[in-house]
């Protein structure tokens, strides 16, 4: 699991491009990164949404988070190589 120095989960109940609110910028999926390395998709991903913080899984034993949906984080999975392996997203 992630580290507790990422915020706490802001509860939510909407996932992906659900979440985003009419006139509202910000990015809430991030197909694009898939293949990308972790650390600079995790640049990516808060540069594009302000309102989440990429969370890096060290390895590639990402899981689905015992959260409920969370708004404000985005679980960032590995494969082998450190390249992300499943699609970004809000929630």
């Amino acid at each position: 699991m992630a580290d507790a120095k990422y915020p706490p989960c802001d509860i939510c109940d909407c996932f992906c491009n659900a979440c985003k609110l009419p006139g509202d910028s910000a990015q809430y999926e991030w197909l694009e990164l898939i293949g990308v390395e972790i650390m600079k998709a995790k640049a990516i991903v808060e540069r594009t949404n302000l309102a989440v913080t990429g969370v890096p899984f060290k390895d590639k034993g990402c899981f689905a988070s015992p959260d409920p949906s969370c708004c404000n984080r985005v679980f960032l999975c590995p494969d082998a190589n450190g390249l992300i392996r499943e699609k970004p997203e809000v929630g």
